[in-house]
């Protein structure tokens, strides 16, 4: 059981750095608006050999732009335009919720450092992005199932598709914006200023579309690596006292 898990969280490590490498190829580095363009050093097949595209088809290459045009962000895709974060996405605050009110749940409550714990009530039913306030500036967590964030994080109402906030967010170096001394704090006022470069709607879709996925792999196997860690915790003091033995156990899990 703890091989699989182990072997859950290295996929969903490798998944993440696929996702994380398709946006900084797409919408950091403009890797294929340098392809269509004919850099020389970015032939088509240079690019194939250099990158994985696996989902670079075409029919979505043939979507980005064939040159660049002059910014205030410097030079970037044809036709793009240039947003702030407020753009695209809301922090909105969490909710107090000390250790000492929270009933028991599946309910994953997080800080700024993560999941601190489990309560019976949702502050938030929809997939989101969890972002640190206080404490752990600028740490990012995404979440799929309900949860409830507290007062040291932000969660992210998106305003475009939510996997593009997210990879937007790890680009923007929230990490190195805290505004207080004392004790490190992130000013969503700050964040939402931060200027970007924002892709046609073909482009985001497709993008989109393909993190989903990616994304939806990574949730089966955190579920999955759940569930074993829940039968591997009822099994182990069982077999430690001796009430259940592997043959036993064998035949309780066929």
């Amino acid at each position: 059981l703890d091989d699989k898990i182990e072997l859950n969280r290295r996929m969903n490590e490798t998944l993440e750095a696929m996702a994380r490498a398709l946006f900084k190829s797409w919408f950091v580095d403009f890797e294929p608006v340098r392809v269509r363009r004919g850099d020389p050093m970015w032939s088509p097949d240079t690019w194939a050999g250099t990158r994985d595209c696996t989902y670079m088809t075409p029919e979505i290459l043939n979507m980005f732009p064939d040159s660049f045009e002059d910014s205030e962000l410097g030079e970037v895709p044809k036709g793009w335009r240039i947003k702030r974060v407020e753009d695209v996405l809301e922090l909105v605050y969490g909710k107090a919720l000390k250790s000492t009110e929270r009933a028991d749940g599946l309910v994953p409550v997080y800080g700024s450092g993560g999941i601190t714990g489990y309560h019976n009530t949702a502050l938030v039913n929809a997939p989101s992005v969890i972002v640190g306030r206080k404490g752990t500036v600028g740490s990012l967590y995404w979440e799929d199932a309900p949860f409830f964030p507290i007062d040291t994080v932000f969660y992210v109402k998106p305003k475009a598709p939510l996997t593009y906030c997210y990879y937007l967010l790890q680009t923007l170096g929230l990490e190195k914006m805290n505004t207080d001394a004392a004790v490190p704090g992130l000013n969503r006022n700050n964040v939402y200023r931060l200027l970007f470069t924002y892709p046609s709607d073909s482009v985001l879709q497709a993008f989109n579309k393909i993190v989903r996925l990616i994304r939806d792999k990574i949730r089966l196997n955190t579920n999955e690596s759940r569930t074993l860690a829940t039968q591997r915790d009822v099994l182990l003091p069982k077999l430690l006292s001796r009430e259940l033995r592997v043959p036993n156990m064998e035949a309780q899990t066929c």
